[in-house]
């Protein structure tokens, strides 16, 4: 198991939008060694990669890190449909309270396992897919959620560059 996650971290922000459908492909990203955060229209609500060393695995999953109410609320939406969510991400799938009012849908992996690396982003990828459309139905109306604009690809602005200055 690496200590420092980060070239793996690194990876998943492309990865991650080429298993995205359009409308989301335009998150947030940050990372560090050891964790790992992607989120929409509110960074209290984030889908998150954690290493936790003492317990010897890794956690992904999507976080509740709101005020209580909030996550009580969303905890609630989240286990109505529980069902649902198992059927897509398998049975290992934990929807539960957590540490200062905060709640989360998770699942840990071992990180002696071979291929931890490839498994926990592959299963980030995932959480994400199936996760968001339904974070974006439950979320409470009176909750602020701003979504970020997309941003052009590369490409996209060289050509618009070039053809402003070929003009």
């Amino acid at each position: 198991m690496p200590a420092d996650w980060r070239p793996t971290f690194r990876t998943i922000p492309t990865r991650l939008r080429a298993t995205l459908p359009a409308e989301l492909q335009s998150f947030q990203w940050s990372a560090t060694s050891w964790m790992a955060k992607a989120w929409y229209g509110n960074r209290a609500l984030h889908y998150e990669i954690w290493l936790r060393s003492s317990a010897k695995v890794v956690e992904i999953g999507l976080h509740f890190e709101a005020d209580a109410l909030t996550n009580a609320r969303l905890l609630a939406a989240f286990r109505s449909r529980a069902r649902e969510i198992k059927r897509e991400l398998g049975a290992d799938v934990r929807i539960d309270e957590w540490d200062k009012g905060w709640t989360r849908v998770w699942e840990a992996f071992p990180v002696a396992t071979p291929e931890v690396e490839e498994t926990v982003a592959s299963r980030f990828c995932d959480y994400v897919r199936v996760l968001e459309p339904i974070l974006r139905d439950e979320v409470p109306s009176d909750i602020e959620w701003a979504l970020a604009k997309p941003r052009p690809r590369r490409n996209a602005r060289r050509a618009a560059t070039s053809s402003r200055t070929s003009r």
